[in-house]
């Protein structure tokens, strides 16, 4: 299924941003209303009493064989509108979907006293493994974007004694190794990002101390004004890890991360994501289960067909859920 977007839709900026904000997004939550309804809040139980949060929809027409799961990227929650778009496509297919909060993310910084970081890989195969006892399924299918993505192929690889069961996993731009990301974000061209990002992520924090005031990093917030220097500031505090170098690399999903996965990988790249660079996906395993589609257009996460502000990762989704 290629992807090529009308010559006034090429531009990767107005990509990435018209596929979340504007006319997009209120046609997204329209169509989303009617699914709301029905809408199951699930409270998933991790080991050492972690506790994950997301939405458990169904579709209407039929009974479902097949439930997806979706991650949302990072500062990014199950209300995003690039996962209601898709949750609205697989519904309307007959599709059963789940959208997953990951830690603090979404309207959960309450439910556990430790802040976020995005190694913490276990808490998500534990909410996975809880979801598919509750709701048995003869196909699960796992998804995620950008930092979701990254999570999705890290379940995906994990040794772990949890039952997962996945058909395949398919991720959207997934975030490949944060150094070169963070690199990205901290170029000239792309200081619009990493301000977005430095907004959304100080909002986050802030919002945890409402619950957890014990986290002594709010006199520092104000102080920090780029994703370079909180991450510098942040990360040696608030995770195990006491240089970035070690965070980046052990969440990163290149070099060996993936040589072996429990299915079949449908990863997704456009040449032009500002945010993700593409380069990087010669640094992945071999794996003949890795199956790598990289557009000339696209954008972060954008991929919209037409001026309909339709979305092709909503399409290839549905394409591969069904296939």
């Amino acid at each position: 299924m290629s992807f090529n977007p009308p010559a006034g839709l090429r531009n990767p900026h107005l990509q990435t941003i018209l596929s979340s904000v504007g006319p997009r997004r209120m046609k997204v939550r329209a169509e989303f209303k009617a699914h709301q309804v029905n809408e199951q809040p699930v409270i998933l139980q991790c080991q050492q009493g972690v506790r994950l949060a997301g939405f458990y929809n169904r579709a209407a027409s039929q009974q479902a064989t097949t439930l997806v799961t979706l991650i949302h990227g990072w500062e990014g929650s199950a209300e995003s509108s690039y996962m209601l778009s898709m949750t609205n496509t697989l519904l309307a297919a007959g599709i059963d979907v789940f959208r997953l909060n990951l830690r603090d993310h979404g309207d959960t910084h309450h439910l556990n006293e430790g802040v976020f970081n995005s190694t913490m890989l276990e808490e998500v195969i534990d909410a996975i493994a809880d979801l598919q006892t509750r709701f048995e399924y003869p196909d699960h299918v796992l998804g995620g974007f950008s930092l979701g993505g990254n999570f999705a192929c890290r379940v995906a690889a994990a040794q772990t004694d949890q039952p997962l069961r996945l058909s395949k996993v398919v991720a959207f731009c997934p975030l490949l190794h944060a150094r070169e990301t963070s690199a990205a974000l901290s170029a000239r061209e792309n200081l619009l990002y990493d301000q977005y990002f430095v907004r959304k992520w100080k909002r986050s924090l802030t919002k945890k101390l409402e619950y957890y005031p014990q986290h002594d990093y709010g006199q520092k917030l104000a102080s920090l004004k780029t994703l370079a220097a909180m991450n510098q500031n942040l990360v040696p505090d608030y995770t195990p890890f006491k240089n970035l170098d070690d965070y980046y690399d052990a969440y990163a999903i290149t070099g060996d991360r993936l040589s072996s996965t429990r299915s079949p990988l449908y990863l997704h790249f456009s040449e032009d994501d500002m945010i993700i660079p593409v380069a990087d996906i010669e640094k992945l395993a071999g794996n003949d289960d890795i199956h790598v589609m990289v557009t000339e257009y696209g954008g972060h996460c954008g991929f919209l067909m037409n001026w309909k502000l339709d979305s092709w990762q909503d399409q290839r989704m549905l394409d591969l859920v069904r296939n």
